[in-house]
């Protein structure tokens, strides 16, 4: 088994789960894929399913394992206990293949990809550990920086000492810290990766702007439609990081204006609508299953914070709807 893959959600989040699965497999990768179910309805669903290759745990099976695991949660919001988990998940998962495994990557469930994942697997060459920037843009840098220079959407580990070694320090300050509110240096499970280059050998970034495109970094890209699919600066898309999409109503919102970028047509066209109607397609299927499906994960922010933020995400699904940033449901 050359690789296995990470990830985890809830029954809000299935369709996107699933969509993430399906995406691997239809570009060739039968690799083991992983899935710590965060309640019980996608937990029954995907037990139901029975998807060839996907394994399901729960968030009990880390804390059964991890001691100093299960207190946190008592004093963390929902997602930061999840944040917390990220890379004891990923370290669970490498045990459970010994020897036998060379890689255990993790994915956010708002992946899609559009070409053979094996790219990204080549791309850490004889790398122990693969990270990829934000590539934030100019303007947005500065406010940007207090969530790192890394993204955890995609983080390889070659199960070799190296890999480890990150992956096991990884884990022991995700467990010392880690809360949705940045911190000078650190940011919920995300902000640690900055530090992966300098205290780790072995460290890949992960350079092709086709690996991991996303709403704050589509500006800066020159995006065409080749024959074989969408390129990135030449570079073939890879995979899509869907962040904040949201559906409102009618209409799924993109949060390309969250980050100053529009949605040109190429964008919208080729990389968006074919993802929402997927997940539309998927999304009925998980409603018409005997699970009822509900999201676990509460509304990020609180009080004046959490108001401003919703405010202003209001504003920018209007604005999002007359500017042709947003796709109609359906």
């Amino acid at each position: 088994m050359p690789h296995a893959y990470a990830t985890y959600f809830d029954s809000g989040y299935l369709a996107r789960g699933l969509a993430l699965i399906e995406s691997l497999r239809a570009h060739g990768d039968d690799a083991p894929v992983w899935v710590m179910a965060l309640d019980e309805a996608a937990r029954n669903f995907l037990d139901d399913a029975a998807l060839p290759g996907v394994h399901v745990m729960t968030v009990a099976d880390l804390e059964a394992s991890i001691p100093g695991l299960y207190p946190l949660k008592a004093e963390r919001s929902r997602m930061e206990y999840y944040f917390t988990t990220t890379p004891l998940l990923v370290r669970w998962v490498m045990d459970q293949y010994g020897d036998s495994a060379t890689s255990v990557i993790y994915l956010d469930s708002d992946l899609y990809f559009f070409d053979d994942p094996q790219i990204v697997l080549d791309a850490m060459g004889d790398g122990s550990i693969g990270i990829i920037e934000h590539r934030y843009q100019p303007h947005l840098e500065k406010r940007l920086a207090k969530y790192g220079r890394f993204n955890v959407g995609w983080v390889g580990f070659a199960a070799d000492a190296r890999g480890k070694a990150c992956l096991d320090w990884w884990g022991e300050r995700t467990l010392e810290w880690c809360r949705d509110t940045p911190e000078p240096g650190r940011y919920a499970d995300q902000g640690y990766l900055d530090a992966f280059p300098d205290k780790f050998d072995g460290v890949t970034i992960l350079s092709s702007t086709g690996l991991n495109l996303a709403p704050w970094n589509t500006a800066g890209h020159r995006l065409a439609q080749g024959s074989a699919g969408v390129t990135v600066d030449g570079d073939p898309l890879v995979f899509f990081h869907f962040h904040g999409l949201k559906r409102a109503k009618n209409w799924w919102v993109t949060s390309q204006l969250v980050y100053g970028a529009g949605t040109n047509s190429l964008l919208r066209d080729h990389v968006y609508l074919p993802y929402v109607r997927r997940i539309e397609a998927l999304g009925a299927l998980v409603e018409a299953s005997p699970f009822i499906p509900h999201t676990a994960v509460a509304a990020r922010g609180t009080g004046l914070r959490g108001m401003l933020f919703r405010a202003q995400r209001g504003a920018i699904k209007a604005l999002a709807i007359v500017t042709r940033g947003a796709i109609r449901a359906g």
